[in-house]
């Protein structure tokens, strides 16, 4: 996998691992478009008058939700499961990975991304799951929204894919990175469309010829989430685990030299 389990920065691959990892990222962006945009076709389609109603909200929580969490659990031996610059990003900022694959994997992303939505607008005829402020939301608030949002899903890969908590990431990481993604969705997509995610943002609004301009408030605020969501659990949170690992080492080596 391109993330490393070590804190250096380093990554620990060759052009072989390298290009599967390039190939993982682009499925799994393009299957998280596919299905997830998809799914607010659904929802639209099957919406009475020209309000989107709590069903079709919980359609479209499903469709994000499920859809990463089984791409996580796809491709996460593989490439990290990350699907999101904001993400390649926060494992840069935590020491998990390194600049130059956190920016190979973005140009995956985005161009995953954009297959996704060129053959949904091909199918559909138009682009779904385009991002907008709503109406009674202001700029600032669009940003507060995204950027805590944006905080929950970076904790919530940094902590699943910490193995000093004693179990394999790739057990909990699809149904929490999924749950996460659910939960988001269901008060988000009312205010802001839900972005969370510069790559998925960026290529359903470019598609869609929806690029207006407050559109940097969904570039900038998960970016600059990824950077505080990672440096919050690196220098705040994880060493909580270094503690517990140094007192159990403290406690068998007592229990073996007594």
């Amino acid at each position: 996998a391109v993330v490393s389990t070590q804190s250096t920065g380093e990554d620990n691959w060759n052009v072989p691992k390298l290009a599967r990892s390039i190939i993982a990222e682009l499925v799994g962006t393009f299957l998280l478009i596919y299905v997830g945009c998809g799914g607010v076709h659904g929802a639209l389609e099957m919406a009475t008058g020209s309000k989107l109603g709590s069903d079709g909200l919980l359609q479209i929580a499903f469709a994000f939700g499920l859809g990463i969490g089984v791409s996580v659990h796809l491709f996460s031996d593989i490439s990290g499961g990350q699907f999101n610059p904001a993400v390649s990003f926060a494992l840069f900022f935590a020491g998990k990975q390194s600049l130059v694959a956190s920016l190979i994997l973005t140009v995956a992303q985005l161009g995953g991304g954009l297959i996704g939505c060129g053959i949904l607008h091909g199918l559909l005829g138009y682009c779904p799951g385009a991002v907008e402020l709503n109406s009674d939301i202001s700029v600032f608030g669009g940003y507060v929204i995204e950027f805590f949002g944006t905080c929950f899903l970076v904790l919530t890969v940094l902590a699943t894919t910490n193995e000093k908590r004693g179990h394999p990431p790739g057990f909990l990481q699809p149904l929490s990175i999924g749950l996460c993604i659910f939960s988001l969705h269901m008060f988000m997509v009312p205010t802001t469309g839900c972005g969370l995610n510069p790559a998925r943002s960026f290529v359903t609004n470019v598609v869609a010829d929806k690029l207006g301009s407050d559109f940097h408030l969904w570039i900038i605020a998960p970016m600059l989430s990824s950077a505080a969501g990672a440096f919050l659990y690196k220098y705040v949170l994880d060493p909580h685990y270094k503690t517990q690992t140094h007192i159990v080492t403290e406690n068998l080596a007592a229990t073996k030299g007594s």
